[in-house]
């Protein structure tokens, strides 16, 4: 990840940046960091892990969007996406939709800061990759 561009991304979108959508993008630039659509650690752990982590290695690099608010799930479904390759691991806290306040994670999470970094220091402590979290 030493040529990783940050100046120019295309932020994670739901129903949006799908593999499909991020491949298309890598045409572009093959330095400009992608990221997934936002699937939930609880998802992730939980549901059909294989297909939700699933990406092209031409997407490198790419950032694994979770979304939860758990620091344990959170942990256990970032070390999930570094295991299947990804190169960074996204914390979304900017998503100000109701679908997703009503789940406990997204923007809301901006109102409760010292649960936003139990979740962060929870998933570095779970990962060797980078953590960063999505807030507006």
């Amino acid at each position: 990840m030493d040529n990783l561009d940050r100046r120019i991304a295309v932020a994670p979108m739901m129903d949006w940046t799908d593999r499909h959508c991020r491949y298309f993008l890598r045409g572009f630039s093959p330095d400009v960091l992608l990221y997934t659509e936002m699937v939930t650690a609880a998802a992730i752990l939980h549901g059909d892990r294989a297909r939700l982590l699933a990406f092209d290695p031409e997407e490198h690099p790419v950032a694994l969007q979770l979304g939860g608010s758990e620091p344990r799930e959170l942990a256990a479904a970032a070390r999930a996406g570094e295991e299947a390759g990804y190169d960074e691991i996204n914390l979304n806290c900017g998503c100000p939709s109701e679908r997703v306040a009503s789940g406990a994670f997204g923007a809301c999470l901006m109102h409760e800061p010292a649960l936003v970094a139990e979740c962060v220091a929870a998933m570095v402590a779970a990962v060797r990759v980078p953590v960063t979290v999505k807030m507006r």
